[in-house]
């Protein structure tokens, strides 16, 4: 159910720009220039998400990082109650995901206005938002503060699952026990004894698959994984990677920053291997295999 009146916005994750459309045109659509050019949050929005792309130029001659942030300006400049962002610092760098947030906890007064954002950017997550729904097994579950917050109170929710479950084990042993001592020792007990154990052995979860156990197990890296050693990497005149040395152990886990056209996916490439290093060299274990995420259509 939806209040009369209130107005919503979103941000999907393909946009439905006309390619033939100018970006002016796209954004603030035919208001007439003196009145969004009077509004210091229109500029606010221009200036800090699409200062580099020409005004009048067309949607067709930006490149997919462009169009999302003509996209996210067209959707920012729209004065609406409630905002819907589906991924919304996907091709940003991380001065306008900075910026994106300051925005959006400034946008409205104190106790008006309404943000909803899927995104897996944990950071942005602990920097705006104020709590956070997980959605798991058909169910929607509900955690107050940022990201940091809904890390601590899963745990100790599952914690308190986990007590439970050995609680219900507890019993279950109990009354297994009870039914395995014969008919005898069924007669002096009341009907709902059998029942009440019945009822805990069909909740037991399955067994796990050993078959699968057993596949991943023999699937396991070794000890070398990628050995990055005095890499660097030049594109004609520009250096984009210089004298790098990185040991990846198995288990590792690495978050890559950095703006655009700095030289992230360049460095993914001479990690994988798709990409030559100007000089050094990356030795990549014999056990690694990598593969890249494939979109599923939504």
């Amino acid at each position: 159910m939806r209040r009369g009146g209130t107005t919503v916005g979103s941000l999907e994750q393909t946009d439905a720009l006309d390619p033939k459309a100018t970006v002016a045109h796209q954004v603030v659509g035919d208001v007439p220039e003196h009145t969004w050019a009077s509004d210091a949050r229109v500029r606010n929005i221009l200036r800090g998400l699409i200062a580099d792309i020409p005004w009048d130029g067309r949607i067709g001659a930006l490149s997919g990082g462009q169009r999302r942030r003509v996209d996210l300006a067209r959707v920012l400049v729209g004065d609406f109650d409630v905002l819907m962002l589906d991924e919304p610092t996907n091709h940003l760098d991380v001065h306008a995901v900075a910026w994106l947030a300051d925005h959006l906890k400034q946008r409205w007064p104190k106790k008006s206005g309404a943000l909803l954002v899927v995104t897996h950017d944990r950071w942005f997550l602990d920097d705006v938002c104020l709590g956070m729904w997980e959605v798991h097994g058909g169910r929607v579950e509900q955690f107050e503060g940022g990201f940091s917050a809904y890390v601590l109170q899963r745990v100790e929710r599952a914690e308190a699952a986990q007590t439970a479950e050995q609680k219900r084990r507890n019993v279950l042993r109990t009354e297994l026990a009870w039914l395995a001592r014969g008919a005898r020792a069924r007669a002096t007990k009341p009907k709902f004894h059998i029942e009440t154990a019945r009822a805990l052995i069909a909740d037991e979860p399955p067994a796990r698959d050993s078959l699968e156990l057993r596949r991943t197990a023999v699937s396991r890296l070794g000890k070398q994984v990628v050995d990055l050693v005095g890499v660097t990497k030049r594109f004609d005149d520009r250096t984009v990677i210089d004298d790098v040395t990185w040991l990846i152990g198995p288990g590792d886990r690495f978050g890559i920053l950095g703006e655009n056209g700095s030289g992230k996916t360049t460095l993914l490439n001479l990690i994988r291997g798709s990409l030559e290093p100007t000089s050094g060299h990356v030795k990549i274990g014999r056990s690694v295999r990598f593969r890249r995420p494939v979109a599923t259509p939504r």
